[in-house]
């Protein structure tokens, strides 16, 4: 982490607002082989395309030499942009495990777009930690509860639609179970991957505890996993079970879906 916020500092300089910590570490439910580390980080100017391959070499430099399986996954936004929100949020540059080898091979990483960024930046105002800079509430302005729900969706759809639930079984059943809790429950609610899990243990038919309960076993779990089984966490999984799961949350949650 210490790396990570090094580099950021290191290469942004007096263009760097705040570097925020979010996600799994930020709300108590890190888990050494599984979770990524999540960091947004804000910016008052653009910076030129060699200050962005700087950027980018730094991070995958920490990247390789993280000690942990899981991954980084940082967005670099404009201020501007987030103090002000609009849906789908524009970005400067991201990293991620996706995009390492396209660094690797001299690139910079994506620009554009991100729906995913309604997540993350509420889960900043929510629960994020400021690394540097000011606080998350203080940098951020609110979130439209609306696109903070078509985030989720969006990366649902993948997990149930698309049958990405079958790729990564237990993100996929915790991740189920979290946006369901958000649609029962309505704003103001932002659980965790085992809060919504554990929250569905109780309000989702029993049909469904099995794989839940073996979806939060291997969440929590800290047994060593490979890259190649991080997934799975090297577990065979009944694809039945994913399947009666995913057709309820895909009822629920887009009642319009062709299945």
């Amino acid at each position: 982490m210490l790396g990570i916020t090094a580099a950021v500092s290191d290469v942004l300089n007096s263009q760097l607002v705040a570097t925020y910590l979010h996600g799994s570490l930020a709300m108590g439910s890190y888990y050494r082989p599984k979770s990524d580390v999540d960091l947004l980080v804000v910016i008052g100017d653009s910076l030129s395309d060699p200050e962005w391959r700087h950027l980018a070499t730094r991070l995958l430099d920490a990247f390789d030499e993280r000690p942990t399986t899981g991954g980084l996954e940082l967005s670099v936004v404009h201020r501007h942009d987030v103090e002000r929100f609009e849906h789908p949020l524009p970005y400067e540059s991201h990293f991620s495990e996706e995009w390492a080898e396209d660094i690797r091979r001299g690139g910079v990483g994506p620009r554009g777009r991100d729906p995913d960024l309604a997540a993350h930046c509420t889960a900043t105002r929510s629960h994020g930690i400021a690394l540097t800079g000011d606080a998350p509430t203080t940098v951020l302005g609110p979130v439209p509860h609306e696109a903070f729900v078509e985030s989720i969706l969006d990366d649902l759809r993948w997990i149930t639609v698309e049958g990405g639930i079958h790729e990564s079984p237990f993100y996929g059943v915790l991740n189920s179970c979290r946006v369901l809790q958000v649609l029962a429950e309505g704003p103001g609610i932002l659980p965790s991957k085992e809060e919504g899990g554990r929250w569905a243990l109780d309000e989702l038919p029993s049909e469904h505890r099995t794989v839940i309960d073996q979806a939060l076993e291997c969440y929590r779990s800290a047994a060593a996993v490979s890259a190649e089984h991080r997934r799975t966490h090297g577990h065979e999984w009944d694809h039945a079970a994913l399947r009666a799961l995913s057709a309820y949350t895909t009822k629920t949650a887009f009642p319009g879906a062709h299945r």
